[in-house]
């Protein structure tokens, strides 16, 4: 089980999910999730879906004496999966968050805590300061709008992955207001503020943002009682075999992953 002051993020390829791969990892999944898989029309999302499907039932097995055809989830009111409550006591506090994107599949796992993830490919043809002003607060588009070329794509995903990352930790969906928060961005780590459209503390949570590759890039949004948190980042494909050989892999296929990082308690407040 994995300790309360630690946050494992495991990233996977899904170009693997072909051939005999792709038959064990289908085996792996429930019949609504089979149905879902095999519903997408587009091989390269039907990859994603069949990766990011495996990826959590091999994970979450590392952390709990659930075998990964077993595991049961369910969602909230909001449609953001859980473990089940009937599986609860066998991996007590255990929460997990899945995202994916062209090219690369993420997942979080930790204990304890409220989590979210997103990890976003960022070679895009999208006119991304036209779709600042739908998305983002104010401030977060005139510090987008501010810059060109690369800086501008950079600060646009690090406002998009920083907000779904929170918006994914709250599991409300779009039931929270996009204007209700802001992200600062020009210092490290990332804070935050809220207007009273969207009441939370700013102290309780920790944001991270790292690049993963030259090609994307992922955002962590955590709220713990604990007074440090360790992230660790791992290739997964090993553990979806049922080995630990890519643990310490740092690189594979061109893309490198983050190395580990401390979280401190109230990192995330905006500054007064």
């Amino acid at each position: 089980m994995i300790s309360s002051s630690s946050i494992d993020i495991h990233i996977a390829d899904p170009a693997v999910a072909v051939g005999a791969a792709a038959d064990n990892w289908l085996a792996l999944l429930d019949p609504a999730e089979r149905a879902r898989c095999d519903r997408f029309k587009v091989e390269g999302a039907r990859r994603e879906y069949l990766t990011g499907r495996a990826l959590v039932r091999s994970t979450l097995s590392r952390y709990a004496a659930i075998a990964p055809a077993d595991w049961r989830f369910e969602a909230n009111q909001y449609g953001r999966p859980a473990i089940a409550p009937e599986q609860a006591a066998k991996a007590p506090g255990l929460v997990f968050n899945l995202s994916h994107t062209r090219g690369l599949v993420a997942l979080a796992v930790g204990r304890d805590c409220e989590l979210g993830l997103d990890i976003e490919w960022i070679d895009r043809q999208s006119r991304l300061a036209e779709l600042c002003t739908r998305y983002f607060a104010p401030d977060e588009t005139a510090h987008v709008r501010a810059a060109e070329g690369e800086e501008l794509t950079e600060r646009f995903f690090a406002f998009w992955t920083l907000g779904e990352a929170y918006i994914k930790a709250r599991g409300m969906g779009l039931a929270l207001p996009l204007d209700g928060f802001a992200y600062d961005i020009t210092h490290e780590p990332p804070t935050i503020r809220f207007e009273p459209s969207c009441p939370d503390d700013p102290a309780r949570w920790r944001f991270l943002r790292r690049p993963v590759g030259d090609r994307h890039r992922l955002a962590l949004a955590v709220a713990s009682l604990e007074p440090d948190i360790r992230v660790r980042f791992q290739w997964a494909e090993a553990l979806m075999r049922g080995d630990e050989g890519d643990r310490g892999v740092k690189d594979r296929a061109g893309i490198r992953i983050p190395g580990e990082v401390v979280l401190l308690r109230g990192e995330g407040r905006h500054a007064s």
